[in-house]
């Protein structure tokens, strides 16, 4: 991913073994990247120097960070 924090736990798609793999980004991630797009995609278009790469990074990884920021709401809320 393009955001170095998620990356450090995670998922490294320029690994040669993602090449073929059809399975989501993150199979926990209901975000339109991981519904729509495999880690092989990804990956081709991170080796392939594509710009649409980037893209579809910094959406999942927005995802990603406005899923933690709902939990820490939800758990602040005194009302849930």
């Amino acid at each position: 991913m393009d955001c170095s924090s998620p990356a450090r736990g995670g998922l490294n798609i320029k690994g040669k073994r993602y090449a073929e793999d059809q399975g989501p980004p993150d199979p926990a991630c209901d975000c339109m990247v991981c519904r729509r797009y495999s880690r092989a995609y990804l990956r081709h278009l991170m080796q392939a120097g594509e710009a649409l790469s980037g893209t579809l990074n910094s959406i999942h990884n927005l995802a990603y960070y406005q899923g933690i920021m709902e939990r820490v709401r939800k758990n602040l809320d005194p009302a849930s």
